[in-house]
């Protein structure tokens, strides 16, 4: 069986679909509630959240739970995180990234665009690369939480945190999240690590894996946009958000859990949805630079959301060559094609058209008409939920668990869309021109 059949593009809908409905039913189930049972508006936001990766809840995890339907959860963020990187990397093959991880899983090769990789080779290969990663933050995390809780409750919540913080998904099985660890820098590096891991790629990996093994391993320019991208915004978010929060968060932090915590709102906000700081504490310059990193989000073929950082490096690449004066884009001595400045672009205005339509949507739904000044923040409330369900981030202002159903529906579609819809998209963006197209003479067009 291929990865990529007819209709690669419905077979991903579908894949996310039948997991979310099914998640839904078994977390309404009483046995998946603390005390009672979950309404299955609940539920089905749940289960969204937690099968496209994101973090949002409308119930809390820890408190509102029971053990069955915390495991329910932490299997629908790793059936989500490892389908999202099967899908993503086989498409990365198909537009003709390179690949290359361990030849006995059979991906040690460069393969040309349109070329069919067997869903197994690269299901086996997602697979052990995950669990290896997962169990190795679960064995640090576990070390941690064993001093706290009893084994087998720490044995649970490391599991938990390392698959959540692996997939990018910002769930919980602590009734604060991660803000009572707000001053240990020990589980606030294990969780970012797991964190950047994920929001790699396995085809980013894999290369970085082969370049430590094989000295003479070239990467590609992919896996160096990649890469490059990421640290600057890794580096240059901590530093601003450091900026933003000295005469805030430092003054409750001091200085050196402040930096740490900065440093994992940095790579917390580009899509795992863990916080250590309560989000409504942070300055409003915090807020926007939150905002942006969920907007960029990770690396392609990751568990991760976003417009991804190969995006916004083409679309930046291209403003810098433009002003230059020059017509070709280029990054590390290689040009970037036009096709994939084309498809980039395509990405970043879909993702700001859709946030705009579901801004408006929600803003309509949850704000009662009344005067801007009388609104107390809800503008911005709103635009950080949209951008972070769209980012498939998990953060939040506070206002998820009082939406409304139509606002939680609002959220659903939110992340349903900005997981899969970006993803279709992309699978129509790779294929190859039909033939016996027809094509027009060029005339320009005056803009700006």
């Amino acid at each position: 069986m291929e990865i990529f059949g007819s209709a690669p593009g419905r077979r991903v809908i579908t894949y996310f679909a039948a997991t979310i409905i099914v998640g839904a039913i078994l977390l309404s189930l009483p046995i998946s509630a603390a005390s009672g049972s979950i309404s299955f508006v609940d539920a089905l936001f749940t289960s969204t959240s937690a099968t496209c990766v994101t973090g949002l809840v409308v119930v809390n995890t820890a408190t509102d739970f029971s053990r069955f339907g915390q495991v329910v959860i932490m299997v629908l963020i790793q059936l989500g995180g490892l389908g999202i990187m099967t899908f993503a990397t086989g498409l990365l093959l198909m537009m003709g990234t390179r690949l290359s991880f361990q030849n006995r899983l059979g991906l040690t090769q460069t393969l040309g665009a349109g070329t069919q990789t067997r869903s197994v080779a690269i299901l086996k290969a997602v697979v052990f690369t995950t669990l290896i990663i997962e169990g190795l933050g679960a064995v640090a995390l576990f070390f941690k939480f064993v001093g706290t809780y009893p084994a087998g409750e720490a044995a649970f919540h490391a599991v938990f945190h390392a698959v959540g913080a692996f997939c990018n998904a910002g769930f919980s099985t602590f009734p604060n999240n991660l803000q009572g660890h707000w001053n240990d820098v020990y589980v606030i590096m294990v969780i970012a690590l797991l964190i950047i891991f994920g929001g790699l790629g396995f085809a980013v990996f894999g290369e970085l894996f082969q370049r430590v093994r094989f000295k003479d391993s070239k990467l590609s320019l992919h896996t160096k946009l990649c890469v490059t991208t990421t640290l600057i915004l890794i580096v240059g978010g901590t530093i601003a958000l450091c900026l933003a929060e000295y005469g805030n968060i430092f003054k409750t932090t001091g200085f050196g859990y402040g930096v740490a915590n900065c440093f994992f709102q940095s790579v917390t906000a580009r899509t795992a949805g863990f916080d250590t700081i309560l989000q409504s504490s942070l300055t409003d310059v915090s807020v926007m630079l939150t905002i942006i990193l969920m907007f960029i989000g990770v690396c392609p073929g990751s568990t991760g959301g976003g417009i991804k950082t190969t995006t916004t490096a083409a679309i930046i690449l291209l403003v810098y060559h433009r002003f230059a004066g020059k017509q070709a884009v280029t990054a590390f001595k290689r040009s970037i094609s036009p096709d994939s400045i084309v498809r980039a672009l395509s990405v970043a205005l879909l993702a700001a058209l859709i946030i705009i339509v579901m801004f408006a949507l929600l803003m309509f739904v949850e704000e009662r008409p009344m005067a801007h000044s009388a609104s107390s923040g809800m503008f911005v409330n709103i635009l950080f939920e949209v951008v972070s369900a769209f980012g498939t981030v998990g953060l939040s202002l506070g206002i998820t668990p009082n939406l409304q159903a139509v606002g939680k529906i609002v959220i659903i579609l939110t992340m349903f869309i900005g997981r899969v819809g970006l993803l279709t998209l992309a699978f129509a963006l790779a294929r190859p021109p039909k033939k016996g197209e027809i094509v027009f003479v060029d005339e320009s067009v005056i803009v700006g």
